[in-house]
């Protein structure tokens, strides 16, 4: 019996038998050619694999369907094909060229900011491992499970978990994977217990046994004895007999112990707009950050992305949004891709997005969508969102379009040099800021995320966030925080001493909040 302790992700307690994601080894007896044959092997594995990811993507739905479609957009990007075909006229492999524009594209990613950006890194190595896996001959990676098993891995790729039967996949075990990657969103989508961060050599120590994923204690035990096995099946009896029954905490009021009302918000995804109805019916009040990025991977023309708003409003059942613009050329990133890259800048994009929000609200109350700008650093970038408002208000009335022209702009409030300015940027017309907390810990303590992690309630965040809540009380604009990630919860009521009321959390997370908030006296 072997225990191993992680990070949970998402909750639950299974057992089961082990199935190791293995890579294998790569570049074994690869003969280089000459460049012309290899450009041509390289573009015929790049056909092959984009086959694969079309056929993969007629399957899939939501958020499984927007990576797909970020692996094809890289496998055609000019930026990409020239890094790749360069390396091949230097005389590389077509194989070895592929793997060296894994390593740029994927690096350049690892390091941003941005949540969503930062772990379409994955996505870059997922693709990349498809065509390399084509070149060296290799059979297809796609999991064939023969029984309901806990899959582990140093780190899980998107296409590891697509086209899985219901029911087949038991839990996961990560060696690396963060709180924030598709694998654990697509745990807690699929309520599928997952602990991450395990630690190095634990797969391939794993692989073959059976196991215990319990993500209430944040562990992973190999080979369990007889009375483990007893205790997991008796707690896992209590949760199944638990979850039959309704959640009382979601019609229960939102208040702490000694009469003190806060507000839960929930995360969403506009890829994925069935999932804020899950939300509401889960007791969030609203949904305080609705991530678009995926209308700028799909290039949606306006009146796609008008109707992709409408269907997130509709499933809110009337509940307030607020909708986080995609702002990806704000993102310290560097060249990632420049071909993409290039379109996210131009202002056109910025453009559409708001035109398309503008007409969108005219299908819910006034206030009851608002826009949320992230990646703020000073007054004057603020400045220049207010401009494209203007210009979206401005073109709208000359095309004769139905739309609302006064929606209520926000500020995400993500790096200390814009809660220093907190004050000056309501000056400036925020209408309600939101303070996004685990970017606001790790830029305010120069750590990492994958450094050891640092407390959300350390005492230089708290000092900025009061200080942002003092710029917001005395000018009467509401603030919430967004941004708490599963290991912050039990700090929350650190912020609520200091002020905070307002909280967004992803849904699955919203009663076990709740629960914490309730019980603190103040």
């Amino acid at each position: 019996m072997q225990t191993f302790q992680g990070l949970a992700v998402s909750d639950g307690l299974t057992v089961g038998p082990v199935v190791r994601i293995d890579r294998g080894a790569a570049g074994l007896h690869r003969i280089v050619c000459d460049p012309f044959r290899e450009r041509a092997l390289y573009e015929a594995a790049i056909v092959l694999a984009k086959d694969e990811l079309n056929r993969l993507q007629q399957h899939a739905c939501g958020q499984d369907a927007d990576i797909l479609m970020f692996q094809i957009a890289l496998l055609e990007d000019e930026s990409f094909t020239n890094e790749i075909g360069d390396y091949i006229a230097a005389g590389a492999g077509s194989a070895a060229a592929v793997e060296r524009a894994e390593q740029i594209f994927a690096g350049r990613l690892k390091n941003v900011d941005d949540d969503y950006i930062r772990e379409r890194s994955v996505d870059v190595c997922d693709a990349c491992r498809r065509v390399v896996d084509i070149l060296d001959g290799r059979p297809s990676r796609r999991l064939h499970l023969t029984e309901p098993s806990i899959l582990a891995a140093e780190l899980f790729y998107p296409s590891d978990l697509f086209g899985q039967a219901p029911g087949m996949i038991l839990g996961l075990a990560s060696e690396t994977d963060s709180e924030t990657s598709h694998a654990a969103i697509m745990a807690r989508s699929m309520g599928i217990p997952a602990v991450f961060q395990l630690g190095k050599g634990v797969a391939a120590a794993a692989a073959g046994c059976r196991a215990v994923v319990d993500a209430e204690h944040a562990q992973l035990i190999i080979d369990p004895t007889a009375a483990q096995l007893r205790q997991v099946k008796a707690r896992r009896q209590e949760l199944q007999n638990s979850n039959a029954l309704p959640d009382p905490l979601a019609a229960a009021p939102c208040r702490t112990r000694d009469g003190t009302p806060f507000v839960l918000l929930a995360s969403a995804a506009c890829a994925a707009p069935e999932a804020i109805q899950k939300a509401i019916q889960a007791g969030a009040s609203g949904i305080g950050l609705l991530r678009t990025e995926s209308v700028v991977i799909k290039e949606l023309t306006e009146a796609q992305q008008v109707e992709a708003y409408k269907t997130c409003i509709k499933n809110s059942g009337g509940k307030p949004i607020t909708v986080r613009t995609c702002d990806w050329a704000a993102d310290d990133c560097g060249q990632w891709m420049d071909g993409m890259q290039t379109r996210m800048e131009e202002e056109t994009t910025a453009l559409t997005q708001l035109s398309a929000l503008m007409q969108a609200a005219v299908e819910v109350p006034e206030g009851a969508l608002q826009v949320l700008f992230p990646m703020i650093p000073d007054v004057d970038a603020w400045r220049t969102r207010m401009d494209q408002m203007k210009r979206c208000n401005e073109s709208l009335k000359e095309k004769g379009l139905p739309f609302c022209g006064n929606l209520p702009v926000g500020c995400l409030i993500e790096i200390p040099a814009a809660a220093l300015m907190a004050g000056e940027i309501i000056d400036a017309g925020a209408d309600f800021l939101a303070v996004d907390l685990d970017d606001l810990v790790q830029y305010t303590c120069g750590v990492s995320r994958r450094e050891k992690p640092t407390p959300a309630d350390n005492p230089a965040v708290l000092r900025l966030v009061q200080d942002v809540m003092h710029a917001a009380q005395t000018r009467g604009v509401p603030l919430y925080l967004c941004g708490i990630m599963q290991k912050d919860l039990e700090t929350m009521p650190a912020f609520m001493r200091i002020g905070v009321r307002n909280f967004c959390v992803e849904s699955v997370h919203i009663n076990t909040l709740k629960s914490i908030l309730m019980q603190t006296e103040l």
